[in-house]
């Protein structure tokens, strides 16, 4: 019996899901999006030009060197969950790498139970411990210099990952949809075993 002022309906079937290009979250786009035009805006003209790409160009199918799903904010079981269920039965890339870091003990003694680690290692991820590591570059885990990154962090300042790492937020879906391609890749494109698409 409540009363609103106004009710809103949003059809999210639509949407794509989101990638960054630029060095700041804000900075994104659909992942069958492209680049925006700089439009004067200093900032966004740097950002792109430190990410290496060119305004129109699109995101899906640039090449990525690395993918990091981990993080505290990306990686829940019910992320690993959605990864794993794209990795299964199929194998990263060849030339990337692939690190899973779950985001606590409790997270990967379950992710263990549920068998979600030997998906991401026949698919030929690194299983890692819990810990910031890509996310913050730490302990030698590190995107080279003007190598991309598909990560589920929450940051991609320039250097976030690497002195010279360019970033690119995405979820743990889209991320590991782009280990398996190769390149940025959307998640929609995959079946996913037991799960539709």
């Amino acid at each position: 019996g409540a009363r609103f002022d106004r009710t809103v309906s949003l059809r999210a079937d639509g949407l794509s899901p989101m990638i960054t290009w630029g060095t700041t979250p804000a900075m994104s786009v659909g992942v069958d999006g492209s680049v925006p035009a700089d439009g004067g805006d200093a900032a966004m003209r740097r950002s792109r030009e430190y990410m290496g790409l060119a305004a129109g160009q699109p995101m899906r199918g640039l090449p990525v060197d690395v993918v990091f799903i981990g993080s505290c904010t990306n990686s829940r079981l019910s992320d690993l969950r959605q990864a794993a269920g794209i990795m299964r039965g199929r194998k990263v890339a060849r030339g990337v790498r692939v690190l899973v870091v779950p985001g606590s003990e409790a997270v990967k003694r379950q992710a263990e139970h549920e068998g979600l680690d030997r998906a991401f290692v026949e698919a030929g991820a690194e299983w890692r411990e819990p810990g910031c590591s890509m996310c913050i570059a730490m302990n030698g885990d590190r995107v080279g210099p003007g190598k991309y990154a598909v990560s589920t962090s929450n940051r991609n300042f320039e250097g976030r990952q690497g002195v010279g790492a360019r970033t690119l937020l995405a979820s743990p879906l889209t991320a590991a949809a782009s280990a398996i391609a190769g390149r940025v890749e959307d998640p929609r494109e995959f079946d996913i075993p037991g799960g539709g698409r």
